[in-house]
């Protein structure tokens, strides 16, 4: 058994945290005894273990576990201020995103270099760290020692006992109508992609746009729908807890990422094998083939229009993806793949 203490900035429904709570769940679900300590205080997920708020300037005593686990920038320096030698702990970073593009998209290039760099020298003081794909591995190895960067898959588990509320689902029914449904269910910033869906739908006039998510981006991507005269055919949802339980009324699941590291809405999708559109992001070219997902390039946009029609009269590209999921992507394989970590077998 291996006492593991996981660090994130809070227990926010933000993907690298639901990351850890998939993670806590296998962990504890196989006699792993786990702690998770966080920053701020924003509680919206719930964890099988004990969590524990960490108050300014408060040192844990890491060498009361085996395994020092961090999710996040603000937790890599944390544990790199405060870890100590001794080699009875083990102590690692996951990476969730590729860090210089995803600052360019959130700020700008000069942001992207200075703090980026910065984090990089900080992942210098893990024992290992965990890229999300074998693309993001070779990624960071032009600024990590490559003995120390290996990868592990996402996963995802959904509780499909739950259904979405007879008000929310009459309001998409009714939205829909007798079109075809596109759904994203995304935080709204440039890197999402979700302007390239909504000027795809000027030559697709039989479909609609729904999007479940908020973000700094919604004004803008409000004013292009409203341009291109297709704002009757978007609706912005706003932020939706748990959306992925609008899936089962989407027609096809939407991803037109510029960025991602491994994308969860994605894993979610396939769960309920729905027929998906998404870019030629490097995680998904190496996870998922043609069979399985319905590939748009980015850098010719208007390609993702043949992608949706692809997706819309391909009705096994759904169950392929359910399968793909069960063969390389689920919580065991996760949990697997952690744990051979952990001991240091990877």
């Amino acid at each position: 058994m291996k006492r593991i203490a996981y660090i994130v900035p809070s227990l926010a429904n933000r993907g690298p945290v639901i990351v850890v709570k998939e993670l806590v769940a296998q962990m504890v679900c196989h006699g792993q005894e786990c702690t998770v300590f966080y920053f701020d205080d924003k509680i919206e997920l719930e964890f099988d273990c004990p969590t524990i708020r960490i108050q300014k300037k408060e040192q844990i005593d890491f060498t009361s576990y085996d395994i020092v686990h961090s999710h996040g920038m603000r937790p890599d320096r944390y544990v790199a201020r405060f870890r100590e030698y001794s080699g009875k702990v083990r102590y690692i970073s996951t990476v969730h995103n590729y860090v210089l593009e995803d600052f360019r998209y959130q700020y700008n290039w000069l942001v992207a270099q200075i703090f980026g760099r910065l984090w990089m020298r900080t992942l210098r003081n893990m024992d290992v760290v965990v890229a999300l794909s074998r693309h993001a591995q070779e990624y960071y190895q032009k600024w990590l020692p490559v003995e120390k960067i290996t990868y592990a898959y996402n996963t995802r588990v959904l509780n499909l006992s739950q259904t979405l509320d007879e008000k929310s689902a009459q309001e998409i029914r009714s939205f829909k109508g007798h079109s075809i449904l596109i759904g994203v269910n995304a935080l709204l910033t440039k890197r999402k992609g979700v302007d390239i869906l909504i000027r795809a739908l000027v030559r697709l006039p039989d479909y609609k746009l729904f999007i479940a998510g908020d973000g700094k981006e919604r004004a803008r991507l409000e004013r292009l729908a409203r341009r291109l005269g297709v704002a009757d055919r978007c609706l912005f949802a706003g932020y939706r807890q748990n959306a992925y339980l609008y899936l089962p009324l989407y027609d096809i699941y939407a991803l037109p990422s510029r960025s991602e590291g491994f994308p969860l809405s994605l894993l979610e999708a396939a769960v309920y094998a729905k027929p998906c559109v998404v870019s030629n992001l490097p995680i998904v070219t190496e996870c998922f083939n043609t069979d399985e997902v319905a590939i748009f390039r980015l850098d010719a946009p208007t390609s993702v229009i043949q992608a949706i029609h692809r997706a819309t009269a391909n009705s096994t590209l759904g169950r392929n993806l359910h399968l793909k999921y069960e063969k390389a992507y689920s919580p065991e394989k996760m949990y697997e793949r952690y744990l051979r970590i952990y001991y240091g077998e990877v």
